[in-house]
């Protein structure tokens, strides 16, 4: 799966999902299924026009939106159903309709042929869209046969096929894992006030063990949401006001050579936490 890494998978409720390339093959850019997968993330642009080069990708993402109804007492926004849209921003079809539950945090699989919303509580074929639950977690592994999630007695894998949990797997402390490493080794996360931090961006193995904390970022401020790179060898996370990109190297101390390359907020429209919009051109 050679392609760049695309920051826009860290987006709390946006994911990836593979799809049937729109137009002609020819005029396709969609990255090859390789694997290992290779990224280069600051790669020369392909195409000045991202929103011509996101078409031509043929890529789908799954949202989750709000619904533009009345807010009713006690409730701070409506409920969320989930959406298939092209990567270019076109083609948004709706794929839920809950009125009163809110469907949420879709994740799709590493080769894209499912996804699982609600936390891993539901999975979905991408082709059928046939949906049943399953109450997994929201981590995929690498193979995209099982997800991960860590409960309060560890880390717990369920196999999407049959549903079965593993027996936990002890850690150091109860986290709230966002993503999994290419090679299985290594998971990644934020902890609030957490050794003298208030906000920091945090692995550890997938084995258990030790938490290791990574460098905040220099601009200080909330930091959280962090995900790997398709190869794992790069992370991405809401910092510095904007998205923020490093190397992971769990080789290193401190898991990083320290390299920070800040997104301009003004090309991405929002601070991804969504606290300060900024008018983009």
């Amino acid at each position: 799966m050679s392609r760049r890494f695309v920051p826009i998978v860290l987006f709390a409720s946006v994911v990836v999902l593979s799809s049937v390339c729109r137009g002609e093959e020819k005029s396709s850019i969609r990255a090859k299924w390789q694997m290992p997968p290779r990224c280069t993330p600051f790669a020369p642009v392909r195409i000045k026009d991202l929103t011509e080069e996101l078409r031509r990708t043929g890529y789908r993402l799954v949202i989750a939106l709000h619904r533009k109804t009345a807010v009713k007492p006690k409730e701070k926004y409506p409920p969320r159903d989930l959406y298939v849209i092209n990567a270019d921003g076109s083609g948004l079809t709706q794929l839920t309709r809950t009125d009163n539950k809110d469907e949420h945090i879709p994740r799709t699989s590493p080769n894209g042929k499912l996804f699982t919303y609600n936390y891993g509580d539901f999975l979905v074929d991408a082709g059928t869209l046939e949906t049943r639950k399953v109450y997994g977690g929201y981590v995929w592994t690498p193979d995209s046969r099982r997800t991960a999630r860590c409960g309060k007695h560890g880390i717990v894998y369920t196999d999407m096929t049959t549903g079965k949990a593993s027996r936990p797997v002890r850690v150091e402390r109860r986290v709230g894992i966002t993503d999994l490493s290419f090679d299985g080794k290594w998971f990644i996360f934020e902890i609030r006030n957490f050794r003298g931090t208030k906000y920091s961006i945090d692995f550890m193995s997938s084995g258990g063990g030790e938490i290791r904390k990574m460098p905040n970022h220099p601009k200080r401020g909330g930091e959280c949401h962090p995900g790997f790179s398709p190869d794992g060898k790069w992370m991405c996370w809401n910092g510095g006001g904007s998205l923020a990109v490093r190397r992971f190297d769990p080789n290193l101390p401190q898991g990083t050579d320290g390299k920070i390359v800040t997104l301009p907020k003004e090309k991405l429209g929002q601070d991804p936490c969504g606290r300060q919009i900024v008018e983009a051109d």
